[in-house]
């Protein structure tokens, strides 16, 4: 395991601040010696030697042969009082990669030994500064896709999931209840039994919502698509750059300009989409023009959300029918555009079921609004579960896989002794979910996930 090979005996180091080249990069240095290590590579402008006191200060690294690998800002951080408990340097460099390899060099020659993945927050861990949970927290901050990921994270304290699985455990105090009753009474063995299967399913169902909820997390699950649609000069790429704030698709007067997918990140109400601009759906015999409309048409397919846009100057035609008919059972809004132009009308009442939204993406009048619908539409399909932590979500996997192995046992009708102690076991399961976090539990991942610097 990596955290064997683990010692504080040494100073580490690491690159903080990401891939180089770049305007700025931080080499983080930490450990008992770490200030002396500094000392013998960096010189004050001021003359004399780096303090040990906390402090910024301006000077020169050099290499142990004494030749200039770059002008920099150290600053320096005095055990207790740093975020590994220990005493640390950061030098804040130019971000090039021959001044970075330079100094790493260096360090290694003087002793200093490159830090593991999350040996940084290992430290201050052991030194007292963040607990396991903390750790746990900090690991999913790396994960998170987008603001509405990190709101979540940040309110796991709120709660939320403690009473989802007391809610859970409740599900199995009833099923407990009614294989006490099948013990004392056999006769009625297949009646109870039968009353037995609901919470447990409703059970099992519920802690896989909550157990996905972190592997969409983890996994980086795939960016859902809001996908704009409609016949060719209807406005589809306006509407994609008011949506955008910002002029990106190419709008002309002629018909048929966009002839491939543009994609784009926006952000609705803190969860991130990719908003997609298609090509103008109408039969074709100019391949070019098929091609793009053949790529739209997948992504249309295997969009999460579309968005119809009308010209409302010309009304309907089998084009907008056609996709209506092909794509209406897909979540979707109808955008009547154009209504700048005089000859701009719109249906009374709905459409195929549906509100028409009037607005004109020129001038982006209706655009708010447009906005307000997408933000109602698109936050249904938020999963409502609770996010919990990975120990939280592996500890749940545990007691799932013990109310399916009990419903199993419950379809082969086993003695209701057997079935009231599995059930009892998995309660126990549940309960410990919510319970404290230990070092070991989340040690693994710390090595496993954490990025190199912290």
């Amino acid at each position: 395991m990596l955290r064997k090979n683990v010692t504080t005996s040494k100073s580490i180091f690491a690159l903080a601040s990401g891939r180089l080249p770049c305007a700025v990069a931080i080499e983080k240095i930490s450990g008992r010696d770490a200030i002396d290590l500094a000392r013998k590579l960096f010189k004050p402008q001021s003359g004399g030697e780096l303090e040990k006191k906390r402090s910024m200060v301006m000077g020169t690294l050099f290499d142990p042969e004494g030749k200039k690998i770059d002008d920099c800002l150290a600053l320096v951080f005095v055990g207790p009082h740093s975020h590994t408990g220990e005493d640390s340097i950061e030098f804040h460099c130019h971000g090039s990669e021959p001044v970075i390899r330079k100094l790493e060099e260096a360090l290694l020659h003087l002793g200093a030994a490159p830090a593991q993945p999350g040996e940084f927050s290992y430290r201050a861990h052991l030194n007292g500064k963040i607990t396991a949970n903390q750790m746990e927290n900090l690991g999913d901050i790396y994960l998170a896709r987008d603001t509405a990921d990190l709101d979540q994270i940040y309110s796991r304290k709120d709660g939320s999931l403690t009473e989802r699985i007391s809610n859970l455990r409740e599900n199995l105090v009833k099923t407990q209840a009614i294989l006490d009753t099948a013990v004392d009474f056999s006769e009625e063995y297949s009646d109870v039994i039968g009353q037995a299967k609901a919470p447990l399913i409703q059970t099992i169902h519920e802690c896989s919502e909550i157990i996905q909820r972190y592997s969409r997390l983890k996994k980086g699950a795939t960016t859902p698509r809001l996908v704009l649609a409609g016949k060719p000069n209807a406005g589809k790429s306006s509407l994609f750059n008011a949506l955008l704030g910002r002029y990106r698709a190419i709008v002309h007067e002629e018909a048929g300009t966009t002839r491939d997918v543009i994609e784009e990140d926006i952000e609705v109400r803190g969860r991130r989409w990719k908003l997609v601009d298609t090509a103008g759906f109408r039969d074709s015999s100019e391949s070019r023009e098929k091609e793009g409309i053949e790529l739209g048409e997948r992504f249309l397919s295997a969009a999460a959300f579309w968005i119809l846009v009308v010209d409302g100057s010309l009304g309907i035609s089998p084009d907008e029918e056609n996709l209506i008919e092909k794509y209406g059972n897909k979540p979707h809004v109808v955008v009547w555009n154009k209504m700048d132009l005089e000859q701009w009308s719109a249906p009374q009442g709905k459409w195929y079921g549906k509100s028409v939204h009037p607005l004109s993406a020129k001038t982006a009048d209706g655009i708010n609004e447009l906005w307000a619908r997408l933000e109602a539409e698109l936050s249904k399909k938020e999963s409502q579960a609770p996010l919990p932590t990975a120990v939280e979500a592996s500890r749940l996997e545990k007691a799932r896989e013990l109310i399916e192995a009990l419903l199993v046992q419950l379809e082969r009708n086993e003695l209701p002794e057997y079935l009231a102690e599995i059930n009892r076991e998995a309660t126990r399961a549940l309960e410990l979910v919510v319970g404290e976090v230990g070092t070991e539990d989340v040690l693994d991942r710390v090595f496993g996930e954490f990025c190199i610097g912290k």
